[in-house]
């Protein structure tokens, strides 16, 4: 079970059809090793649908943002929040606009991502980043909500906080519905 620290998981993945497969693979793994195995189905979901939305948004513009495969850096952290373990996700990528909530038709196949993400995340949000994202630095805007002159050129974070499960490995919980578009997450 989640111990008093935080625990982080980072990988760099090349945007393409098959970063949402490994990334749920990651998610996986790496919440079974740290004994969260209730956070895994949701997290999944969570995993998928971010990382499917960074790669659809690359691809649309990676002909413009550089010649060669653009990347997703996504970030798993665990700690302990006021109602016991919780999970973040995060996904960066170089698009610096904010993710959009479609209204998907009855017919469309693609498009409720973001809804699904709401609908199971205890809170979500994106940010622009300050500063190029990496491995070791704290994701999280400095201010939340605060948006400087030219730190769109980092690309964003969309990210998530999810339930981490029971003592027995159960999921708990479910998500209400809260979005914190441009602001800092709390944990």
């Amino acid at each position: 079970m989640v111990q008093a620290s935080r625990l982080v998981e980072y990988a760099e993945l090349a945007a393409t059809k098959s970063a949402p497969g490994w990334a749920r693979r990651l998610a996986v793994e790496t919440l079974t090793g740290w004994g969260l195995p209730g956070a895994c189905e949701v997290a999944q979901l969570v995993v998928s649908e971010l990382v499917t939305n960074s790669v659809n948004a690359l691809e649309k513009a990676a002909q413009q943002i550089a010649p060669e495969v653009p990347v997703v850096r996504f970030r798993l952290s665990a700690g302990l929040g006021r109602g016991g373990p919780v999970v973040t996700v995060e996904a960066w990528d170089q698009i610096p606009f904010p993710p959009v909530r479609r209204s998907p038709g009855a017919g469309e196949e693609s498009g409720r991502g973001l809804f699904l993400v709401e609908a199971v995340a205890e809170n979500w949000g994106w940010y622009w980043p300050d500063r190029q994202v990496s491995r070791d630095m704290e994701w999280c805007p400095a201010e939340p909500g605060r948006i400087t002159q030219n730190t769109a050129v980092f690309g964003k974070v969309t990210w998530a906080v999810v339930a981490g499960g029971d003592e027995d490995g159960r999921p708990v919980g479910h998500g209400t519905g809260t979005n914190s578009a441009g602001t800092r997450r709390q944990a």
